[in-house]
């Protein structure tokens, strides 16, 4: 008798180290997938934090009746459209692609020191920048 009262023991202590190693892969489990949700949502925050700070600035140019003139694209919507020189007097073009090129690279490059998108008169100057005749 003393063989099945043993027996019947290791079994009920089998039985439980089999609950506590279900228990055990259970919380793991548990662990690993609430680990890789918190991953998944700090990084998908930042991405979006990344997105909000940091706009894609393309400048293209165009010929118009008055001559060339540029776009602005900010995140692929227009930002600015220029078909005249800004600052000086009359609605004229730029007499040239290089032109409306130098102008708008000028404005973006104000855009990006966190300044206005305008440009003055003696930046201008400095350029050689003169309206289509």
């Amino acid at each position: 008798m003393t063989i099945a009262e043993s027996s019947s023991l290791v079994r009920s202590t089998t039985s439980m180290t089999n609950k506590r190693r279900i228990n055990r892969q259970w919380i793991f489990t548990a662990l690993i997938i609430v680990a890789g949700a918190t991953f998944f949502y700090i990084g998908f925050r930042q991405h979006n934090q990344w997105k909000k700070d940091h706009v894609l600035l393309e400048l293209k140019p165009f010929q118009s009746s008055k001559g060339w003139g540029y776009n602005i694209f900010a995140d692929g919507k227009i930002y600015i459209h220029q078909d005249i020189v800004p600052v000086l007097q009359g609605n004229k073009g730029f007499r040239s692609k290089e032109d409306a090129l130098a102008v708008g690279n000028k404005v973006i490059e104000h855009i990006k020191a966190g300044q206005g998108p305008g440009i003055t008169h003696e930046e201008l100057k400095a350029m050689g920048i003169t309206p289509q005749p």
